[in-house]
């Protein structure tokens, strides 16, 4: 059985990095430290779209212990 060729000079790069993120509402795409609106609340930070405001990501804040009931 023959493998597939993995090299790499036959393969064009990438045309994004793996640092963007989509909106899955509208299409909108940026750098993770792009244009995206961010909101700390209730010690999270998110990240949302600024054409429609999804959510594109929720993460616990850096620094931060998640609170244990």
């Amino acid at each position: 059985m023959t493998q597939p060729s993995t090299d790499r000079k036959t393969r064009p790069p990438p045309d994004r990095t793996k640092h963007t993120l989509f909106c899955p509402a509208c299409g909108h795409e940026a750098a993770i430290d792009g244009d995206w609106e961010v909101i700390e609340e209730d010690g999270e930070r998110v990240l949302s779209c600024p054409r429609c405001g999804e959510v594109v990501d929720r993460r616990p804040r850096r620094g931060r212990r998640p609170l244990v009931a």
